[in-house]
């Protein structure tokens, strides 16, 4: 039993890959888990005035936290409003695509005149499901419909 608990404890990326809703339980018990290999740093965001026009910046960095070169995908940004929803979001690819261990790059993106009734940023890899949310056909209010799920 005690050799299943070590495993469990220093094995929990592995498990994480075959079971990835384990993660959330890691994170809940203060181990998170990092599958990418890549973690975000330094984040900020702000608003600046460029010709008259507010423009969302958001900058930070991003840090190959392994020993091993880790290939670096593309970011997504989303806006949510008061509720949550989210109300817009956008891509970029990073600067390098492969980023040597230990080694930081740095990213910025701009969107000008984001909705006013944004009250929330998430910053996060672009995923698989993304993909397919974006296939999926939309509502008359624009938000993806919840089909097969």
């Amino acid at each position: 039993m005690v050799g299943i608990l070590i495993a469990l404890v220093f094995e929990r990326e592995n498990i994480s890959r075959m079971m990835p809703q384990l993660a959330t339980l890691y994170s809940y018990l203060g181990m998170p888990v990092n599958l990418r290999g890549v973690a975000f740093t330094s984040m900020r965001a702000g608003l600046e005035q460029q010709d008259g026009v507010s423009v969302l910046v958001i900058e930070g960095e991003l840090r190959n936290v392994t020993k091993e070169p880790v290939e670096v995908p593309r970011l997504r940004f989303a806006m949510r409003n008061s509720t949550g929803a989210e109300i817009y979001s956008w891509t970029a690819l990073p600067d390098r695509a492969v980023l040597p261990p230990g080694e930081s790059q740095s990213f910025r993106t701009r969107l000008a005149s984001p909705p006013a009734d944004s009250r929330q940023i998430y910053v996060r890899f672009f995923q698989r499901r993304d993909v397919v949310a974006a296939a999926q056909p939309r509502n008359d209010d624009g938000a993806h419909s919840a089909r097969g799920r």
